[in-house]
């Protein structure tokens, strides 16, 4: 397992480079200085499926290791899979359909997004849970957790738009 969690943290600390490289390299004069949010604890999220190859979140739960995480779905048919981290970001890069594709998009919306990309200062959506009450008790017990938790770093990075004249919409009207 620490072989696993040693890949993990440097294919993150290359793409962290990568990303700073690309920033950089492709940046003008001007930038924004950005906090950066990442979780420090892993999770398991429990999927189960409500309709064919649709799923929603049943519970999540905090884990102390990142590279334990795991996704575990439940079909109508009793089958159970586990997917790991690597694996859910396998799908989430081959755009799967499918039963797949459900499990990917469940798990994306709930707290599982934090891990695939989405930033922390989004909370998970509604829609993505069984019911409401399974929503608000996943963000109050494990989403606070995570956010609690999370590292928080900054970066700088090249401005994404135009500044001064010119650089925004126009406010002017026409007509008489």
């Amino acid at each position: 397992m620490k072989q696993t969690k040693k890949i993990l943290l440097s294919r993150l600390s290359f793409l962290t480079a990568f990303t700073f490289f690309l920033l950089t390299a492709c940046g003008g004069s001007e930038t924004v200085t950005e906090e950066v949010v990442l979780p420090t604890e892993g999770l398991i999220t429990v999927l189960q499926e409500v309709e064919k190859d649709l799923f929603k979140i049943e519970d999540e739960q905090t884990i102390a290791d990142t590279s334990q995480s795991l996704v575990v779905a439940k079909y109508m048919d009793a089958k159970v899979d586990t997917f790991t981290l690597a694996e859910i970001r396998l799908m989430q890069q081959s755009q799967v359909g499918g039963a797949h594709g459900g499990i990917w998009t469940a798990a994306s919306y709930g707290l599982m997004g934090y891990f695939m990309g989405r930033s922390m200062a989004s909370r998970p959506r509604a829609s993505a849970y069984t019911d409401p009450k399974t929503h608000q008790r996943v963000n109050q017990q494990a989403g606070n957790k995570m956010q609690q938790t999370a590292a928080r770093t900054t970066r700088t990075r090249p401005a994404s738009g135009k500044s001064g004249f010119g650089g925004g919409r126009s406010t002017r009207s026409s007509g008489g």
